[in-house]
Order: structure tokens, then C-alpha cells, then sequence
């Protein structure tokens, strides 16, 4: 597949869905769980600048369609991600792609697809690792392809009846092409103001603070 036609596919999937999206979610799940199927969006604000998310969801018996398109940095960093868990077994495809021109003279690209798998730790705690395959380059070609394979995790506790921490470390292993070893992690802190709205104060291990303002509508 032409590297530029993942975009193509990707906006052609997600235009259909988002208008039966409204009409097809579930009753309120829990907004902070990262497998939750339902419609809404996001502000962000941060030291890189602002951005902004949509999500759409759709229920169809014990599948789930999630996916999320988010721009951040003064919108020059694009994300779009898609889930389809399962509800009874907690497993699902999951899609990644991004699109970064923030650096000067440098766009980077990647796509990816594999599984998320949730698991009940405890009442409190919660686990969502999904595991990827895929590829990342350079729209000038500064370096070489390379095919990737990345491990992300979400653990979330509730720890107080609207408040919860989580915690979201990603590696990312080069196969070939460039050598590729990152490592990052991400903290939240989320405040759930009632069913429908949630506050996130987040950080990450590249000295990145942001807010973001989550709402279902």
C-alpha cells in the first residue's frame, strides 16, 4: 500500500461512522476507561500549545466500534487511533497511526495494527496493553524505513470515587531500518466531575505538562 493512501484509508473509514455514531452509543460507560464506546471530544492545553479530539463510538450486541482522531500541539501532530473490543472477552483490533511536522524540515509517520486485551487486576485496578505491529518513516526520506513493533499499556486505579491515577508507558523496538529504542511513559491525574465531563492534568517523560477538558455529548 502507498504510504500516503493509510491517511486515505483512514479518513474514509471514520467519515461514514461518525454520522450513525450519536444514535448507536451505549448506555454511559465509564469515560476514563481507554476501551470505552462512546461519542464525545476533548480540549487540550499545554507548554507545546492547544489541540483538540473527537471520538465516535458504535455498539453493535457485544462488539464495539472506538475511534479517535486528535491533534495536538497547535494541531501539528495528528493521531488517529481505532478499537473494536469485545465486551464479555475484554479483546479487540487495535489501530494506530500518526502524522508529526512539528519539527522543522521533518514530517514522521507511522502506522500500526494489533490487539488490546483489558484485565481486571482488582475492584480498583484496571489493565489495557495492546501490542503492535507496523511502520515508521520520513516524508523526505531523512531516515529509513522501518518496521516497528510497539507494547503500550494503560493502568488505571481508582483510587477515590471520582478521582483516579493512570499510568501509560510505551516502547517502541525498530526491526530494521533505523535502530529504534524509545521508551516513554505518561501520568494522569483525572477528576471525574460528574458522568459526562472529566478534567485530566497529565504529564509525560519528555517534561511535557497539558489539561484536557473531556466531554461525552
Amino acid at each position: 500500500m502507498n504510504k500516503t493512501s493509510i491517511w486515505h484509508t483512514v479518513i474514509a473509514l471514520t467519515l461514514p461512522l461518525s454520522f450513525v455514531a450519536s444514535a448507536q452509543d451505549s448506555a454511559k460507560s465509564d469515560m476514563a476507561n481507554p476501551m470505552s464506546v462512546y461519542t464525545g471530544g476533548e480540549l487540550i492545553a499545554g507548554n507545546k500549545g492547544l489541540g483538540a479530539t473527537f471520538q465516535f463510538g458504535v455498539n453493535q450486541g457485544n462488539w464495539g466500534l472506538l475511534g479517535k482522531l486528535e491533534g495536538k500541539n497547535n494541531f501539528e501532530n495528528y493521531r488517529a487511533r481505532f478499537f473494536t473490543p469485545n465486551k464479555k472477552t475484554g479483546t479487540g483490533l487495535f489501530i494506530d497511526a500518526g502524522h508529526d511536522f512539528s519539527n522543522e524540515g521533518m514530517t514522521l509517520n507511522y502506522a500500526s495494527v494489533g490487539i488490546m486485551q483489558a484485565f481486571k487486576l482488582s475492584d480498583k485496578v484496571n489493565l489495557y496493553s495492546a501490542l503492535t505491529y507496523g511502520q515508521m518513516w520520513e516524508e523526505s526520506n531523512q531516515f529509513k524505513d522501518t518496521q516497528i513493533i510497539s507494547s503500550v499499556n494503560y493502568l488505571k486505579y481508582d483510587f477515590a470515587d471520582q478521582f483516579y491515577l493512570q499510568l501509560v508507558p510505551q516502547y517502541t523496538y525498530g526491526l530494521d531500518g533505523e535502530n529504534t529504542r524509545d521508551f516513554s511513559a505518561e501520568m494522569q491525574l483525572g477528576y471525574k466531575v460528574d458522568s459526562d465531563n472529566i478534567i485530566i492534568f497529565s504529564g509525560d517523560t519528555d517534561n511535557n505538562a497539558w489539561i484536557t477538558f473531556r466531554n461525552r455529548f
